[in-house]
C-alpha cells in the first residue's frame, strides 16, 4: 500500500452533478474478487432526481447494517444495491419499505440503522456479527474497511472497483479531539488511524461501511468435533466524512452491550 491512503470525496465535479455523494472511501488496494461480497451500496433517491450514496454490510440474508444518516426520510426512496463486487457480478437493487427501516433510537444517539430486505440474498455469504459478549478491538489492532471512491487527495470521480484499506484501531480515549464535532455527543464509538503512519482522510461517499476483522471461528461438525474456519467478523460502522473531508476516523462500536442486544434481537 502507498504510504498515503485517502478516503476522498468525488466532489461536484463534471459528470457527478446529479448526485449528492455521502462519503467516499478511497484506499489504495483493490479488494480481491473473492472478498467483501457482503459490501452493499445504500442509495437514497430524492424526488428531484438527485441521490445520496452510502456503504453498508450484509449481516444476514435479509439484513443490512449502515449509518442512520443514509436515510433522509420521506423525501424519496431508499434502495440497497447488492452484487456490486466484483465488477462482473450481477447487480440488483432492492426497495426498502419504511416499515423495514429500523433506526437505533437510544436517546437518539449512536447513528446506526438496520434495513430488512424484501427477499433473501442468494449466492452471497453475509459478514458475521461478533459472537457473545464481544469487546471492541483493542488499540493498535488492524481491521479493514472497504468502499468506492477517488484515489487522490484532490478527489475526482469514484472508481469502479471496490477498494480495501487497513485501519489501526484507536480506543475512544485515544481518539483525536472530538470536541465541537458531531461525534462528541456519541457514547459508543472508537476511532481509527493510518497503519504505519499513513495519512488517511474521510470524505463524502461511503458512510455506513463496515469495519471488519478476519478471525478463526469454530463450526460444529459430526461426532462432536468442531472445525475452524476463517471468517470476516463485523465490529464497527464507519461514520466519518458526512459533510466534508476530515482526518478523523470514527466508528460505532457494535460490541457495546445496548447496541449488540438491539441488533441481535432484530436479526435473530
Amino acid at each position: 500500500m502507498d504510504k498515503t491512503a485517502f478516503l476522498i470525496l468525488g466532489l461536484w465535479a463534471a459528470g457527478v452533478t446529479s448526485s449528492v455523494i455521502e462519503k467516499r472511501l478511497v484506499p489504495a488496494i483493490t479488494c480481491p474478487d473473492t472478498e467483501k461480497r457482503y459490501h452493499v451500496r445504500v442509495v437514497h433517491y430524492f424526488h428531484d432526481g438527485k441521490s445520496m450514496t452510502c456503504g453498508g454490510t450484509l449481516i444476514r440474508k435479509r439484513w443490512v447494517i449502515t449509518a442512520s444518516h443514509c436515510y433522509v426520510g420521506r423525501d424519496g426512496t431508499l434502495k440497497v444495491e447488492i452484487g456490486g463486487h466484483p465488477k462482473t457480478a450481477v447487480k440488483k437493487q432492492l426497495l426498502i419499505k419504511k416499515k423495514n427501516i429500523r433506526v437505533y433510537a437510544e436517546n437518539l444517539r449512536e447513528p446506526i440503522m438496520l434495513l430488512k430486505l424484501p427477499e433473501a440474498v442468494k449466492n452471497i455469504k453475509p459478514a458475521l456479527l461478533a459472537p457473545g459478549d464481544c469487546m471492541a478491538p483493542t488499540d493498535g489492532e488492524e481491521l479493514k474497511v472497504s468502499g468506492y471512491g477517488a484515489t487522490t487527495a484532490e478527489g475526482g470521480e469514484g472508481v469502479k472497483d471496490l477498494m480495501c484499506l487497513e485501519v489501526k484501531t484507536l480506543s475512544k480515549n485515544h481518539c483525536p479531539d472530538l470536541s465541537g464535532t458531531n461525534y462528541d455527543k456519541f457514547t459508543y464509538i472508537y476511532c481509527g488511524g493510518g497503519v504505519g503512519g499513513a495519512e488517511i482522510k474521510a470524505c463524502q461517499g461511503d458512510s455506513g461501511s463496515g469495519f471488519l476483522k478476519k478471525e478463526l471461528i469454530s463450526k460444529p461438525a459430526l461426532y462432536f468435533w468442531s472445525k475452524e474456519k476463517t471468517a470476516d467478523v463485523l465490529y464497527g460502522v464507519l461514520l466519518s466524512g458526512q459533510d466534508a473531508c476530515e482526518d478523523k476516523f470514527v466508528f460505532v462500536d457494535l460490541c457495546a452491550k445496548k447496541i449488540k442486544k438491539w441488533i441481535d434481537k432484530l436479526v435473530s
